[in-house]
């Protein structure tokens, strides 16, 4: 997959974030067409996926277990997919239906999906795959015409959803 990147946000995020864009980085950036995307996963027994909508900050309190620099990017009002087994809380991401990123242009809505998280006793169980499979359609459902997932090294995983690289980074030294 060819991306047009936004070089200008591109410039943005290397400044803002402490980042270099290189073919050699440890993160990617990965984009989806949604245009003929369908579910690509099975419902999981005893797994319900929904919005969240109890408190934030017990969800904040629970998403520092799985990262510690990930409760911030959580606040009321946001958009955030979780999946349940059993009624417990086992996996969460945050949604955006409209996001102003790199690969943004004029008359092309991107959603995303970010700060994917899965508790360890829930994983290797497939949740946290269906969770994004489901958030994916609900992003093509919103509209969006592309998703894109930022920052992350586990490209393997995405990619079992068609998810593709399309830049790499790594941290500033």
């Amino acid at each position: 997959m060819s991306e047009k990147i936004n070089h200008t946000k591109l410039k943005e995020m290397e400044k803002d974030l402490g980042i270099i864009f290189s073919d050699n980085g440890e993160f990617a950036e990965m984009s989806l067409d949604l245009q003929n995307y369908f579910e690509q996963t099975k419902p999981i027994l005893d797994v319900e996926y929904r919005f969240y909508d109890g408190d934030i900050n017990e969800l904040k309190e629970k998403v520092f277990i799985v990262d510690r620099k990930w409760p911030q990017y959580f606040n009321s009002g946001d958009l955030i997919f979780c999946g349940y087994y059993k009624g417990q809380l086992a996996s969460f991401c945050t949604v955006d239906e409209d996001l102003d990123c790199i690969i943004s242009s004029k008359g092309i809505k991107t959603g995303s999906i970010g700060c994917v998280g899965t508790f360890s006793e829930f994983r290797k169980k497939g949740i946290g795959l269906r969770m994004v499979d489901l958030a994916t359609v609900y992003l093509k459902e919103k509209g969006c015409d592309k998703s894109y997932i930022s920052y992350t090294h586990i490209e393997k995983w995405y990619g079992k959803l068609g998810y593709k690289t399309f830049a790499r980074f790594s941290l500033r030294k």
